[in-house]
């Protein structure tokens, strides 16, 4: 499970909070006005917190692709693996069937590409 998806799914859980503090709500029910209310303010602030980093996370993520896909093969496909499906090196090797130290020097070797792009 990457970030991206643990956000939409925290965001998800909050919003069905909030509509259980909403108007009938069953938490609504057993507050005063008030503090239903300010529960409803905190909540709705979580969420747009929660909305506002998973909007920077996709946006990280594409720029992250599309500097990936200046690459071909086996580069290519450690790239999408470490950085979009967030694996591991170890988990890494395993799916290519390379070493686990053949991909962990092969990945420094891009790094070092990437940084030198980036600078």
């Amino acid at each position: 499970m990457t970030d991206i998806d643990i956000l939409e799914l925290e965001i998800e859980c909050k919003e069905k909070e909030l509509s259980r503090w909403l108007d009938g709500g069953d938490l609504e029910k057993t507050q005063t006005f008030l503090t239903s209310l300010e529960k409803q303010g905190e909540i709705k602030e979580v969420i747009n917190n929660l909305k506002t980093k998973l909007e920077e996370k996709q946006s990280h993520r594409e720029r992250i692709v599309t500097l990936i896909e200046r690459f071909e093969g086996l580069d290519n496909r450690i790239l999408i693996m470490r950085y979009v499906d967030e694996l591991s090196l170890s988990e890494i090797a395993q799916l290519t069937k390379y070493s686990y130290s053949y991909i962990k020097s092969r990945h420094a070797a891009l790094m070092r590409m990437i940084k030198f792009k980036l600078d």
